[in-house]
């Protein structure tokens, strides 16, 4: 969890799939999440939020580089039986290869080895590709929407995943 806990059997962390490492993310890695999380979100986590969120024991981070550049990331956070999301993204250089597959495959074992049994999150109706072409796939389930849940006023889907 957020680069500071030990790896536990069947985290699967640190591990090299092709050019990609899958690892913790380190304090010294949220600048460069604070920069995609400026690319991706019209809201983005500030490296402020990013560093408080790292530092609680409930967070998990989990980076994804290609050299020592972060090719994708998701944070999400523990709450006895349920993960929750709270960002993922890919770096438009790295998208289209199945990525954002293994980032989440991988935050799906690391939430079951500490006693998740499923995962939740929210996302942007306008976002389909991460709906449509993620989510769906990895069998995710819409449970609803939720009204203007993004300071911009959009509004949100509720997903929801047995691990």
């Amino acid at each position: 969890m957020a680069g500071k806990r030990e790896k536990t059997a069947g985290d699967g962390l640190p591990r090299q799939e092709g050019p990609y490492r899958f690892d913790w993310l380190k304090r010294e890695d949220l600048p460069q999440v604070a920069r995609l999380e400026a690319v991706f979100f019209p809201e983005p986590l500030d490296l402020e939020s990013l560093q408080r969120l790292w530092a609680m024991p409930i967070t998990c981070y989990i980076g994804v580089k290609k050299d020592e550049l972060l090719a994708g990331y998701i944070g999400f956070q523990l709450f006895g039986p349920m993960a929750h999301t709270i960002s993922m993204g890919v770096h438009p250089e790295h998208r289209r290869a199945g990525l954002a597959t293994l980032i989440q495959e991988t935050a799906d074992r690391v939430a079951a080895s500490r006693g998740a049994r499923w995962f939740s999150g929210e996302v942007r109706v306008s976002n389909t590709a991460q709906l449509k072409f993620l989510l769906e796939k990895l069998g995710w389930i819409q449970i609803g929407v939720c009204p203007r849940f993004f300071k911009n006023g959009e509004d949100a889907v509720v997903v929801w995943h047995w691990l």
